[in-house]
């Protein structure tokens, strides 16, 4: 599966990129829940059980790597072949050649019919920072036929956090915006600039096609991505305290729009 863009010469010699593959899917789900839990205000919503997690996240990898309008990439270290870092990028209508079609070696569409989420694509988002996992939440958000939250979770936090994004991103049109979906590094490669060779090869084609992109960052991912030209457009914000008891304080997500640089 040809990449959409070069690799960028700042990576590593010892990372190499690609496209991610349903042969994935267990190391996916293990760095986005290590990437999450790393501030548990990140998880209000979630389930204590953790291997409900598991399979939730396993169900929303395997369905997102099923939709058309996505693109998955991933860094791995060279020698050890282990996942170091993974994005999800969500392509708006009309531009699935610019950031690369599906191709054969894609995973086959899979019957979703019983995994479809509330707010669908809306997710967790993990503590940001320059050597930390910079994740954000979901662009391609729909009305689902049935709810799927993981088991054990709250359900009605899933559908105050799960509502939020989705008003927000109808908000926002986020549809027509290149939308960075997900990014996680796995903990033992923060600092490595993996995230960062997600991001640049994205944006660049973005810049070349005027198109903007979206995202929502945790406190700690706004300075990063406000480096790369991002700028807080509106903002999220979770009276924790008041709807879980467990925390003092507020969570805020910080709506982001980088607009395209002019290409000469």
């Amino acid at each position: 599966m040809a990449l959409p863009f070069p690799v960028p010469s700042h990576l590593a010699p010892a990372f190499s990129m690609s496209r991610c593959t349903t042969a994935d899917v267990d190391a996916i789900a293990k760095i986005y829940y290590e990437a999450f839990e790393t501030d548990p205000r990140n998880g209000f919503w979630w389930s204590p059980d953790k291997a409900a997690m598991y399979a939730w996240m396993k169900r929303r990898i395997l369905r997102k790597m099923a939709d058309r309008s996505t693109r998955h990439f991933k860094v791995t270290d060279a020698q050890s072949g282990k996942l170091v870092a993974f994005a999800r990028w969500d392509i708006p209508e009309g531009y699935g050649a610019v950031f690369g079609e599906p191709t054969e070696a894609d995973p086959e569409p899979v019957d979703v019919s019983q995994t479809v989420a509330a707010g669908e694509g809306a997710e967790g988002v993990p503590q940001g920072g320059e050597n930390a996992p910079v994740t954000t939440a979901p662009v391609d958000v729909i009305t689902p036929p049935k709810t799927d939250i993981p088991d054990g979770a709250p359900p009605d936090l899933c559908q105050i956090f799960f509502d939020a994004l989705s008003n927000m991103s109808e908000k926002q049109n986020a549809k027509t915006m290149l939308g960075l979906s997900l990014l996680c590094t796995s903990p033992a490669y923060f600092g490595k600039g993996a995230a960062k060779a997600l991001m640049f090869p994205m944006l660049n084609l973005a810049d070349a096609h005027g198109l903007k992109t979206y995202l929502e960052a945790t406190p700690g991912g706004k300075p990063v991505y406000e480096k790369l030209g991002f700028k807080e457009v509106d903002e999220l914000v979770f009276d924790l305290k008041k709807l879980t008891g467990k925390f003092e304080d507020v969570y805020k997500l910080s709506i982001m729009v980088r607009e395209p640089n002019s290409i000469s």
